[in-house]
């Protein structure tokens, strides 16, 4: 069966909201000590540890805001209702403990984690598992948990480490961990999950983590612990596995909703419409994306950079860092009055917006040369049709967490940031930037620097708005470049605050 994150499984075990803790309770005569005596149990088990990622905390909404908000790829200056006015201080280095979006991130995150560690610790206990089943139950476990760890890891910095269920005592006593400690284990968990995960599911089982999920992240993870040789090769681990990059015509669909689980997709989570729940920001089986929206009046929401000085001039325009022919421009970001989009509705191709077909656009979009955001603007036209309306109904498209892309830009930066590879690291790029429709005659395969630079360039282009551009500039010590782009950011904001919540229950994690 299709793994569905939504899915509400019959887990005899909940979790604290605001540790990696476990209480235990009874009901139907189960509890978490004799849940996993049956191999069926146990899949629900593991499907249980899928869950928190498409909470808000995460892949529902939290991704692009903790990811591309506080950047240069990002303008945010309103926002109302639950989810505004914490995402506009977010986005203009107000911070403080009580930021719901950081609290959000960490209570997904370990309540993943405890799942995970929930599996890990009972994998031997079922009496009828193949060791088939519990070899990928096991992979998948480890892989998860070192998902929900780098989300932590790389945003708060020294965390609470732990790889085996703890008591609620436990949890609210333990102190963090260094955040290299963090990072060796995360890196032992998907060394050992690539060795257990199959590379790939039948059709009906997409959504589950495979081996290229694995050495997917593990390239990513390495570049942040600098392990330049060990990013190299296991995104080169990848590239063994029969992934591709779909084509330029293809680009934006992956991002529409009409191509999810592509060939280039290595891990995405999975989201689907129709059944409610929107209100339930943990038990939504759709995202919030529906904030960036055109045809939300009111939906103001991470809109592509584009700021003005006091005396009218342009003081930065997220336009300039594309070449001129780039697909990924139109693909990530809509030109008011300029580019044109086919309307599913009326199957017709034209301007945007088209105000002869939906007359309520969003008032800023009625100036050409106004800028909406591209990526995850659903196909489906029941979502344009009535605008505001059907915001409760969410957005079900799929959301990456790996594409192949990525994998082949992390083994570009790798082996150029290795030296005397520079040529290797050249060709990798080039697969990108083919794909986007650039040349790589101006690109130099003998200065390094130059490359490497250039990689950077790239890398931010492709992954517009999927929420990587915080953490590259954490991880390259670039984050004071936000303030060429007119952001406030000072060098108290690189790592987020503990939740305050979390330091009442706990004061170790001051």
């Amino acid at each position: 069966m299709r793994l569905k994150i939504y899915i509400c499984l019959a887990m005899v075990i909940t979790f604290c909201s605001c540790s990696d803790s476990l209480i235990k309770f009874d009901k139907n005569g189960q509890n978490a000590d004799t849940y996993m005596e049956y191999a069926s149990q146990a899949e629900s088990a593991v499907t249980a540890v899928y869950d928190p990622l498409s909470y808000c905390g995460l892949y529902n909404f939290s991704f692009i805001v903790l990811g591309e908000a506080p950047t240069d790829n990002i303008y945010n200056p309103w926002g109302d209702g639950g989810f505004g006015p914490d995402l506009v201080s977010i986005h203009f280095f107000n911070w403080d403990n009580t930021n719901q979006y950081f609290g959000s991130r960490w209570n997904a995150c370990y309540k993943g984690i405890a799942r995970a560690n929930y599996v890990l610790d009972n994998i031997n206990k079922p009496k009828d598992i193949s060791d088939k089943e519990k070899t990928q139950f096991e992979g998948e476990a480890l892989f998860l948990r070192a998902l929900y760890y780098y989300h932590l890891v790389s945003g708060f910095g020294d965390i609470p480490l732990s790889t085996t269920v703890l008591t609620p005592a436990q949890s609210n006593t333990i102190h963090k961990s260094p955040a290299s400690e963090v990072w060796k284990q995360i890196d032992a968990d998907l060394v050992k999950a690539a060795s257990l995960l199959p590379v790939k599911f039948d059709k009906k089982e997409v959504g589950h983590a495979t081996k290229g999920a694995a050495y997917g992240l593990l390239s990513r993870v390495r570049l942040w612990t600098k392990d330049f040789k060990g990013a190299a090769e296991a995104a080169a681990e990848v590239e063994k596995l029969g992934y591709s990059l779909v084509s330029a015509e293809n680009f934006i669909h992956m991002f529409d909703g009409k191509m999810q689980n592509s060939s280039e997709s290595v891990f995405e989570v999975q989201f689907t419409g129709g059944h409610g729940r929107y209100w339930n920001r943990e038990r939504a089986e759709t995202s919030v994306l529906q904030h960036l929206w055109p045809r939300i009046s009111w939906g103001q929401y991470l809109r592509p950079r584009k700021t003005w000085k006091e005396n009218g001039d342009i003081e930065y325009n997220i336009l300039d860092i594309f070449e001129k022919n780039d697909i990924r421009r139109e693909g990530s970001i809509l030109i008011a009055g300029v580019d044109s989009i086919y309307y599913e509705e009326f199957k017709k191709k034209s301007v945007f917006p088209d105000y002869s077909l939906y007359s309520d656009f969003r008032a800023d979009l009625s100036h050409k040369g106004a800028l909406q955001t591209r990526k995850f603007l659903y196909h489906n036209p029941q979502n344009w049709r009535s605008g505001g309306a059907n915001f409760s109904k969410g957005s079900a498209i799929n959301i990456p967490v790996i594409r192949y892309a990525e994998v082949i830009l992390n083994r570009a930066e790798a082996l150029a940031m290795q030296g005397g590879k520079t040529q290797e690291a050249w060709n990798e790029l080039k697969k990108i930037r083919d794909r986007a429709g650039l040349s790589m005659a101006t690109i130099s395969n003998s200065d390094n620097d130059a490359l490497i630079a250039q990689i950077k360039k790239d890398r931010r282009i492709e992954l517009l708005f999927e929420g990587h551009r915080w953490g590259d500039l954490k991880r390259w010590d670039e984050l004071n470049t936000l303030v060429d782009a007119g952001m406030k950011f000072k060098k108290e904001f690189t790592n987020w605050p503990i939740p305050l919540n979390e330091i009442s229950i706990n004061p170790n994690l001051k």
